[in-house]
């Protein structure tokens, strides 16, 4: 009986494999008449790649790749074929997708999708940072560095068998670093796991970055933190979530890596934008490439970018952004209170931070090291904020986050 079910199985998935061979096939077979190029680019992957006599199973898989090959960023109508690429995925059990980006990508335990983080020699990032120390001490400016968590857990295998992440670990070599010279830092993977939130709500499923949800929490953190050791009086206001406004737009985003596996594969996110019921009142300047735009009014008229929320635009709109993101340098004025300055070096975890922590102090300021090309000890020299804060998530090393010179 066993060996009946059995040979049903391979059955059902060799003609479920011919299945989809037919269909990529005949995908490709429409396309000739509007884009011969590609479909000769793709019959002569195919036929470089799948040998002749290859099982019909890893047929499809050796097409399935050759067709990512050849429609990827080319292709009019790009995301129809990434969606039939993905839907294949899916179907046939798939959890490891190869991704000319990240090399691979993975659907983990809770459907979420991810990348993973090579092991890093994390010195130079070190001896970076003890330079930055010394230089701030002479101007008698505190530095706090704030780790953000990677998508990953430590004590969880989310991934497939077998394949290792090494996020956690780069960072706690780092903070190890950080400690032999004394410099403070706030590790905020402490806990994050254990505040009550699925891992579904701690991440968007689609994307690298904490849920706006997570982040929020997050950000009382950093607040306690700030009022304890800097000298800064934040107050209770500003960090309760029944101060705020939550409003979810279901099914409304499809992050970075849900974009590069499809919809039927990766799903989609909703969306919570978090927003101060309280009345706010700013000047926002956003400086780029030696231009300056200035923005006024409320948090949501001056802080929030709307038109990533704004209805009808493309689901893989970068929602994330609306907190104001992806720029070089950012000044946060708040006219409500008149004491608080912060400098924040930060990647884009640092976007719903800032955006928050501009609520209860006087300035933030935020620089991105990798389009800001000038000195931040120097930028600091000038602007005198009351703490520079590095607010980084664990997958970054090994490139140019600690460029601060």
């Amino acid at each position: 009986m066993k060996r009946s079910n059995l040979f049903k199985k391979c059955k059902a998935k060799k003609l479920a494999a011919i299945l989809f061979l037919a269909i990529i096939f005949g995908m490709m077979s429409g396309l000739i008449f509007s884009a011969r190029g590609l479909a000769s680019e793709f019959i002569a992957d195919y036929r470089n790649t799948v040998l002749p006599g290859t099982p019909v199973f890893d047929r499809v898989i050796g097409a399935t790749n050759s067709l990512e090959r050849a429609v990827n960023n080319e292709l009019h109508n790009r995301e129809d074929y990434v969606n039939l690429y993905g839907w294949i995925q899916k179907t046939i059990g798939k959890k490891i997708i190869s991704d000319a980006g990240y090399g691979h990508l993975y659907k983990t335990k809770y459907n979420q999708i991810t990348f993973t983080v090579a092991k890093q020699d994390v010195s130079d990032e070190l001896e970076r940072m003890y330079i930055l120390k010394d230089q701030l001490d002479e101007l008698n400016i505190p530095l706090l560095y704030v780790q953000a968590p990677f998508k990953l857990p430590a004590d969880e295998q989310q991934l497939p068998d077998n394949i290792k992440d090494y996020a956690n670990d780069n960072v706690d070599r780092f903070l190890e670093g950080l400690d032999a010279k004394e410099i403070a830092y706030l590790d905020l993977r402490e806990g994050f796991w254990a505040q009550g939130m699925t891992q579904n709500e701690l991440f968007f499923n689609t994307d690298h970055h904490w849920t706006i949800d997570s982040a929020f929490k997050s950000y009382g953190r950093i607040v306690d933190r700030l009022n304890e050791d800097y000298g800064f009086n934040i107050g209770e206001k500003y960090i309760n979530i029944d101060n705020f406004s939550r409003k979810t737009y279901k099914d409304y985003y499809i992050g970075s890596m849900g974009r590069r596996v499809g919809e039927s594969f990766g799903g989609v996110d909703d969306f919570t934008l978090i927003t101060p019921k309280f009345d706010t009142d700013y000047t926002l300047y956003e400086r780029e490439y030696g231009e300056e735009k200035v923005f006024e009014g409320s948090f949501q008229e001056a802080v929030l970018t709307n038109s990533y929320l704004k209805e009808g635009t493309p689901l893989d709109t970068n929602r994330y952004a609306v907190y104001h993101g992806d720029n070089t340098e950012l000044e946060f004025v708040n006219h409500k209170i008149d004491s608080g300055k912060i400098l924040m070096v930060k990647d884009s975890f640092g976007l719903p931070i800032y955006c928050f922590l501009s609520t209860g102090v006087h300035e933030v300021r935020a620089l991105d090291v990798r389009l800001y090309q000038d000195s931040i000890v120097e930028y600091a020299k000038k602007y005198r904020p009351d703490v520079i804060m590095i607010l980084y998530n664990a997958d970054c090393f090994g490139g140019n986050m600690f460029q601060f010179n």
